[in-house]
């Protein structure tokens, strides 16, 4: 569901964007807004009123093993009802496609693309500049309007909008604690509150289960972005909320405090021996086959685990533990990075327009997350409910296609919701409760600026991955930790702590 790649903020021009919303019609663009009675023709007879045109596009997505695209899908049927748009979804065969097909010159209509996929190639002269044609997208143009935090993700420096977000089902994004709650009730173990209660947990089933790795997480040293929070901090650079300055989270006493616990639990094998290069396949099998007992892992795994653990097995969300300081957080990830892209050589261009407008309408939204009524759902006491055929999420997304990449823009994530079970609903309830303050994530840097740090950037990047790795690892022991920040600041830390100021201070300077 979601590729690992570096989350960034996308500046916005809130004052150009404004007055570009301020300055049109209510009647301006297509759709709802412009419909008006027909005028009479000079026979007394109103003329027909026209649909829209009917009209082809190519869009490229990447492929899901989890749930395979089918040409047949019900969504793209009801695009085309809705629309008369027929959707050709190509997919991608791996991380070099994008770029093939954008240097191919058979470029598709519509791009599935992160956030920095449209800051490369959008300024490249490959995608639009979608800012140029809100008028055309009246159901967008008010979505952006009204949400400042998502206007903010898209707009770059100078106002350009080379890219739409998916918004509505970044729930599903979030990476949380959960553990297995069986085992703990049968060995009448606490849940763990504190990191310090982690480890003495996990030594315990350690001595009941040797074979064990009592805790488990996959996503190699990118995982202390996601343990962060319980010490504090975001690993690299971030807005601290205390300062609104930027600051170097591997500075932080919490940070250390972090990398401490971590080479405690790998020198006495709580952790798996390869948990740095630990794969999805190798994860699951430890969780199902008793040989991890707390993890770190998306959220939507609880449930999907829960389906394949048998007798009695069962896993529970656990609050996350706190590390370091007064308070324990999860990243705020509630967030969607995926979106939408246009080409810049589409002949297409209205049609690709409409699309998205639809996709971004309340309409849109209502029936491409729920369906239709008497084919997907019935409503029983007022309240809308999947036919029976669908049983788990995960159905509405293999069956119909609902909510998959490319064929929402905005999502009611309560239809999916509708489908999991009390244990997967209470998840999701409670991680709401542990959002750290700010997103992980810097302010869009202009491409002199970005161009201009590139290096240091990239060789701080290197330093800090080798250097952390091998004190969590206990190649490096922490007694040489102040020798590593020093090293660390030779090689141009405040220079681009400078730099992601300037980007923050103006994206605040933009927003007011």
């Amino acid at each position: 569901m979601n590729r690992n790649k570096t989350k960034k903020y996308s500046a916005i021009a809130l004052i150009l964007l404004s007055a570009m919303i301020a300055g049109c019609s209510g009647k301006s663009g297509t759709g709802a807004e412009t419909s008006s009675s027909p005028s009479p023709s000079a026979s007394g007879t109103p003329s027909p009123v026209k649909g829209p045109e009917a009209a082809t596009l190519r869009l490229l997505t990447d492929q899901s093993q989890a749930w395979p695209v089918k040409s047949d899908w019900a969504v793209w049927k009801w695009v085309k009802e809705k629309t008369n748009i027929t959707i050709k979804q190509e997919t991608q065969t791996g991380p070099e496609s994008l770029a093939l097909a954008i240097a191919s010159g058979d470029m598709p209509d519509l791009f599935s693309v992160f956030p920095p996929d449209a800051q490369k190639y959008g300024p490249q002269g490959a995608f639009l500049d979608l800012s140029k044609h809100l008028d055309k997208m009246p159901n967008v143009k008010a979505f952006i309007a009204s949400r400042p935090d998502y206007a903010q993700r898209i707009t770059q420096p100078g106002g350009e909008i080379y890219n739409l977000l998916n918004d509505g089902a970044g729930a599903g994004n979030q990476l949380v604690w959960f553990y297995r709650d069986d085992i703990f009730k049968k060995h009448n173990l606490p849940e763990p509150k504190t990191w310090d209660e982690v480890y003495e947990t996990a030594k315990k089933l350690k001595e009941l289960y040797p074979d064990s790795y009592p805790f488990l997480f996959r996503h190699g040293i990118n995982t202390l972005k996601y343990f962060g929070p319980q010490f504090g901090v975001y690993p690299m650079f971030f807005e601290d909320k205390a300062t609104g300055k930027i600051k170097f989270g591997v500075t932080d006493p919490g940070f250390k405090k972090m990398v401490e616990y971590l080479n405690k639990f790998y020198k006495e094998r709580l952790i798996p021996p390869d948990w740095l290069s630990m794969d999805y396949k190798a994860w699951t099998q430890f969780v199902t086959t008793n040989k991890s007992f707390m993890t770190l892992q998306f959220i939507g795994q609880i449930e999907i685990m829960n389906t394949q653990l048998t007798g009695g097995a069962h896993l529970k969300f656990m609050a996350p533990p706190l590390g370091y300081g007064s308070k324990a957080y999860i990243p705020k990830a509630d967030l969607e990075e995926y979106g939408f892209a246009v080409s810049s050589k589409t002949k297409n261009l209205d049609a690709a327009l409409r699309y998205l407008d639809f996709i971004y309408s309340k309409e849109g939204k209502d029936l491409l997350s729920w369906g239709k009524e008497g084919e997907t759902y019935k409503v029983e006491n007022g309240k809308r409910k999947f036919m029976p055929t669908f049983k788990e999420p995960n159905d509405l997304r293999k069956e119909l296609g609902i909510l998959t990449t490319g064929a929402y823009g905005l999502a009611d994530f309560n239809a999916s919701l509708s489908l999991s079970n009390e244990n997967e609903q209470y998840s999701f309830a409670e991680a709401s409760k542990y959002h750290f303050p700010v997103i992980n994530a810097l302010p869009p840097l202009t491409g002199d600026e970005k161009a201009a740090i590139a290096a240091t950037e990239d060789q701080v990047n290197k330093f800090y991955e080798t250097s952390v790795t091998k004190f969590i690892m206990g190649d490096t022991p922490m007694s040489q930790w102040d020798t590593f920040l020093s090293d660390m600041n030779k090689l141009g830390v405040q220079k681009l702590i400078d730099t992601y100021q300037v980007g923050l201070d103006r994206l605040k300077k933009n927003s007011k």
